[in-house]
């Protein structure tokens, strides 16, 4: 089932798609997505663009937490940035941080290259009862 919902995510997500994010690993409640920073994801202050951070969280966010076949939506997102880079490759990784009925919570956090921590987001979904794939 999760090689169902990982190539659910790859075909079907055009913004990450769009963005270049990649998806290394996919298990249950968990997910881990990589992406190579190119200058089109700079702000103007030439570092990675907080928005490109949250748009990387939420893809990772959203994987682990339909790995259970059980559409799940954000119902909550909160973003904390640690550190600002300007190139490489950085990944975040999504860990299941409680698992309910109808609601569950994750905790989502993007590290560089060296494995310095440059982001840290939590998210609530609900589960909606359909199944995804």
């Amino acid at each position: 089932m999760l090689s169902k919902i990982k190539f659910f995510f790859e075909k079907k997500d055009r913004f990450a798609k769009l963005l270049g994010f990649k998806i290394v690993d996919i298990q249950n409640g968990y997910a881990k997505v990589e992406v190579q920073v190119k200058d089109e994801h700079l702000n103007g202050a030439d570092v990675i663009h907080g928005g490109f951070l949250f748009s990387l969280a939420d893809y990772t966010f959203a994987i682990a937490s339909n790995t259970k076949n059980n559409l799940s939506i954000a119902i909550n997102a909160n973003i904390m940035f640690h550190r600002a880079i300007s190139g490489g490759k950085i990944y975040a990784i999504a860990k299941e941080i409680k698992d309910g009925k109808n609601v569950a919570s994750y905790e989502i956090n993007i590290y560089d290259e060296k494995k310095n921590i440059l982001a840290t987001f939590v998210g609530t979904v609900f589960r909606k009862g359909v199944k995804l794939v």
